[in-house]
Formats: C-alpha cells, sequence, structure tokens
C-alpha cells in the first residue's frame, strides 16, 4: 500500500522496466538514472512479477513482445494483486491489434518502439501527474475517513460520558496487542483509529437500559446485545469504515462459538474483531461499573488467560501475556481514578 502522505519527486519516483533484450535495459538504466530516477529492469516477465510482488514501484515499463509471455499477458497477472500500479506498454509491432489488447488487459498508455526518449519522458511524467492526483485524492479521503471517525466516536461518547473513557483507551490497547501479534502497519493504523468505535451500537440502547446501576436482566441483556448489530448496521455501507463495521459487528464474538451477534467460532472471527475482544474485555475488567467494583491488573489478566481458547483466541492470548505490562501501563496513563469516584458515587446514589 502506498504511503501517501510522502512527496514524491523524480528521485524517489521508482521506476521498473521489463524487456527481454539486455541492451535496452541498459539503455534505460543510463537515461533515467540521469533523469533522477530510481531504476530497477530485469529481462524475465517471470522474474518482474515476483519483485513487484514484494517491492513498491511507482511505474512500469514493459514490453510486449516477450517470451514466455507477452505483455498483456503480465499486465493481467499484476493487476490480480496490484490495481494501482502505472503500467507503460513498449512494442516494436506498432499494429493496433497490440495497443488494444494491451490496453484492455489493464495497461495505462502505449508507446511505440523505436521509443523517442523526449517522448518517453513525457509520457513517464504524465505518469507522475496522475500518481500526484491519486495522492491528494487519497489524502482527502483519509480526511474524511477520520472526520466520520470522529464524529461517530463523540457520537457514542454523548451518551453516557463512562463509556466514553473507555473509549479513548481501547485505541491503545488495541494497537499494542495488534503490533504484538506482527499485523501490518496498516492493520495497526486501522485497529488504532476505528476500534473505539467497537460500541457505537449503543447508540440505539435506551438509556434505562444503559444507564442502569445494576446487573442486567436477561431481557435487558437480550436489549443490550443488539448493539453489536446496530452497530455494524450504522457502519457497514460507509466505503471507508468497512474495518469500523467490522470490529462492532465481532468484538463480541467467542473463540467457541457462543459468542453473539453471529456465533461465529475460531478463525471465522475477523482478526479485528478477536484483538478488540481483548483489549475491550481487559478495560471492562479494570473499570468500574455501576454492578461491579475494578479488577486490579494481575485479576484482569488471569481471567483473560483463563479463558483462552473459550472466549479469546489462544495465539492472541499468548500475545497478550507477552505485552500485558505494557497494556497496564497504557490503561493507567489513562485512568482517571476521581472520574472513577465520581462514577462509583452516582451508581451508590442510584440504588
Amino acid at each position: 500500500m502506498r504511503k501517501f502522505n510522502e512527496q514524491k519527486n523524480e528521485q524517489n519516483y521508482k521506476i521498473l522496466a521489463v524487456d527481454d533484450e539486455e541492451g535496452i535495459i541498459d539503455s534505460l538504466s543510463i537515461i533515467l538514472k540521469r533523469a533522477g530516477y530510481h531504476f530497477t529492469g530485469v529481462t524475465d516477465p517471470t522474474e518482474a512479477i515476483e519483485v513487484i510482488k514484494n517491492e513498491h514501484f511507482d511505474l512500469l515499463l514493459l514490453d510486449f513482445l516477450m517470451a514466455p509471455y507477452h505483455g498483456d499477458q503480465v499486465v493481467e497477472e499484476i493487476r490480480k494483486f496490484n490495481k494501482e500500479l502505472y503500467i507503460l506498454l513498449l512494442t516494436g509491432n506498432g499494429g493496433t491489434n497490440d495497443m488494444i489488447e494491451g490496453l484492455e488487459s489493464g495497461a495505462d498508455d502505449y508507446l511505440a518502439k523505436p521509443v523517442s526518449i523526449p517522448e518517453l519522458k513525457a509520457r513517464i511524467k504524465i505518469g507522475e501527474r496522475l500518481f500526484e492526483y491519486e495522492r491528494r485524492l487519497k489524502i482527502e479521503e483519509e480526511n474524511i475517513r477520520i472526520s466520520c471517525y470522529k464524529t461517530l466516536t463523540e457520537l457514542a461518547e454523548a451518551r453516557d460520558h463512562e463509556t466514553g473513557t473507555h473509549l479513548s483507551r481501547i485505541a491503545g490497547l488495541a494497537r499494542c496487542l495488534a503490533e504484538a501479534a506482527g499485523c501490518s502497519p496498516d492493520f495497526c493504523a486501522d485497529i488504532e483509529m476505528f476500534s473505539p468505535m467497537h460500541d457505537i451500537g449503543k447508540v440505539g440502547i435506551p438509556d434505562g437500559i444503559l444507564h442502569l446501576p445494576r446487573r442486567l436482566t436477561d431481557a435487558e441483556f437480550a436489549i443490550m446485545k443488539t448493539h453489536a448489530e446496530i452497530g455494524y448496521q450504522i457502519l457497514k455501507d460507509k466505503e471507508t469504515l468497512e474495518t469500523a463495521a467490522e470490529i462492532a459487528h465481532t468484538h463480541h464474538e467467542r473463540w467457541d462459538g457462543k459468542g453473539y451477534p453471529q456465533g461465529l467460532e475460531k478463525e471465522n472471527i475477523p482478526l479485528s474483531g478477536r484483538i478488540v475482544a481483548i483489549a475491550d474485555t481487559y478495560d471492562a475488567l479494570r473499570s468500574i461499573r455501576p454492578y461491579k467494583l475494578p479488577f486490579n491488573h494481575e485479576e484482569s489478566a488471569e481471567w483473560i488467560k483463563k479463558s483462552s481458547g473459550t472466549a479469546f483466541d489462544p495465539d492472541l492470548v499468548k500475545v497478550f501475556t507477552k505485552v500485558e505490562h505494557k497494556m497496564e501501563e497504557i490503561f493507567n496513563s489513562q485512568y482517571d481514578p476521581k472520574l472513577a469516584e465520581a462514577i462509583l458515587k452516582k451508581s451508590l446514589d442510584a440504588l
């Protein structure tokens, strides 16, 4: 995935050239490196596909007539896993059919050999301009995404201040667990951003149930459980909030299949939901509730460990064990004892 917050210029704009003639690769290397581009060249189209899978490039210069695969076949294979790479096809055959086949396979532009150096540079500049446009568009989308996140999270916090303080801690706890589990930077960033929205569905729960100063009856709990489905329905059609919808829907599922709302089990529960389930439970155990006093860290950690393989993914519980003291630090740094005392007093007064 591209890092759209980076400024692109010729010095770090990465070009990969694929041509079965080494002389052409050598010539392109000299020309494009002199122009300030980061250049890589290969002569084997199969190798090129593997290189693209493992390394980011901004533009691909691809010969059309190669063995064992023609350029259009290479493009089709690349488009199976990379939709963003700008592909400029080069061919010694100026036939219209080759041009059409190449473009229909997913290439972005076409240039006939022998290549004019000024025209080649101009076509590359077009690719750069399109990349910059895409970069700015992604930044704008990200800004909208963040705005949606903030608005919806504030909506949840406005219902119940205690829930709001809970939400503010979940982001750090969930990210800590995701990073320790070896998740990708993008996944960790998403789970940090969207885990606080796990309880957004509580906006649809009546205050008479949400604020009860005691444990819920079975009938009341059945209503409370609907917040997972409500949250999913709020978020599911928002293109930039897919992860948030997934978390809202699945953070109360259990490893043994006895959770809600879908009764998913084991790996059928999305990883984001499994991670937030542990983070959410740890924070809930450590926090005061109208019906219980807070657990200390040791009690909370022991409860999670005992629930390995039943409530929680056992592999993630092992990860939790390795970073539990870091999670304790995250909780303690954001926990307000005075607020907890005020909530307790309010709860006792209501009894």
